[in-house]
């Protein structure tokens, strides 16, 4: 009895170890990477709008026609297309402008997914991830002034008579570096159009993410250019006007924008997968969530030079005013991803 029990052993196990072998894993992992275009949707601030709103009657909105404190890439082109090409030793901008456009995004992250045919007889799937994304280019603007101030007539007279020059403007530089950066968490129901070939099918999602992060400005004005945003001329149908400086002096600093919330997510994407188990895929994902928010506190200079930069009146009474700038943050957006997935069982 105990021989034939041996014999029967042998000759079932092989059977079971192929039946093993042919059964189709439904837990998987996967990594990914991909690219996500204009992240934060700041591609209009950095490319149209520029940021803080300069007073009539400064030197930087008075002579070299800036109206925002912040650049936009617009306005550099036409400031230098109006330098460029005039005769004139009345120049606005003292060099090419750097324009930096839209943020592009990298996306890197990881997924797990249970496939739910065995339990429900349906090709449904669910699945939860990890994902950070980042800015790799984009954003780095620079702007020289150029001799508008010294070559004007009326500021020639007016400047000494305020132990100023036109010297103390021309050639002041502001360079600003957008940033951005944020993590998602992802959990999201999916349905598969499976092929007559293991882990091999079109799949689609959709889901709800948390998202975490938001961006940032880097500021790095001299003192020149602090010089053309915080001096105001005022008085003008008086007979001598007003020229008051109310610059801090240089300034260098980092305003961040940083918001939290839940948003939507949905996906379509193919995947082919191999004998071993592997599944190659490529997918077009899209997710996110927006909100306003307040800035970072800024360095007492920089709350100094965007409060006299805005109003003489108000930085003659309150200099550091602005403490913080709002500011919608939009984590919202499309990536397109390749990875590997691996089924474990």
């Amino acid at each position: 009895m105990l021989g034939l029990s041996l014999v029967a052993l042998t000759l079932a196990t092989p059977d079971a170890m192929a039946e093993d072998q042919d059964k189709v894993k439904r837990l998987s992992i996967a990594i990914s990477a991909g690219v996500r275009p204009d992240m934060a949707s700041l591609g209009d601030t950095i490319v149209q709008d520029g940021t803080v709103d300069t007073s009539d009657s400064t030197i930087a909105n008075l002579l070299y026609n800036t109206d925002k404190a912040l650049m936009s890439d617009r306005n550099n082109m036409v400031l230098w297309y109006n330098t460029e090409n005039t005769d004139s030793t009345f120049l606005i901008l003292g060099e090419d402008p750097v324009t930096g456009g839209a943020l592009l995004g990298m996306e890197f992250g990881g997924e797990i997914r249970y496939e739910l045919d065995d339990v429900i007889n349906f090709p449904l799937f669910v699945e939860a991830g990890f994902h950070y994304t980042t800015s790799i280019s984009g954003g780095h603007q620079e702007r020289v002034l150029g001799a508008a101030a010294a070559e004007n007539e009326d500021l020639q007279l007016l400047l000494p008579l305020n132990g100023m020059s036109g010297d103390d403007f021309v050639g002041g530089k502001m360079i600003t570096d957008y940033a951005a950066s944020w993590y998602e968490i992802p959990v999201s129901l999916g349905i598969k159009v499976p092929v007559k070939r293991d882990y091999t099918f079109a799949y689609g999602s959709f889901g709800f993410s948390y998202f975490n992060g938001g961006f940032e400005v880097g500021m790095d004005i001299d003192e020149k250019y602090a010089n053309a945003l915080a001096t105001h001329v005022t008085d003008l149908d008086a007979a001598i006007p007003t020229v008051t400086n109310l610059s801090p002096g240089a300034v260098k600093d980092t305003i961040t924008f940083s918001n939290s919330g839940i948003g939507l997510n949905y996906g379509l994407g193919v995947q082919v997968g191999t004998k071993s188990g592997a599944a190659f895929f490529v997918e077009y994902n899209g997710s996110g969530t927006s909100g306003t928010v307040y800035s970072s506190e800024f360095k007492q200079e920089t709350a100094e030079l965007l409060t006299a930069t805005s109003s003489k009146t108000l930085a003659e009474s309150d200099a550091d005013w602005f403490k913080k700038l709002a500011f919608p943050v939009v984590t919202t957006g499309a990536t397109a991803r390749i990875g590997i997935r691996y089924y474990v069982f």
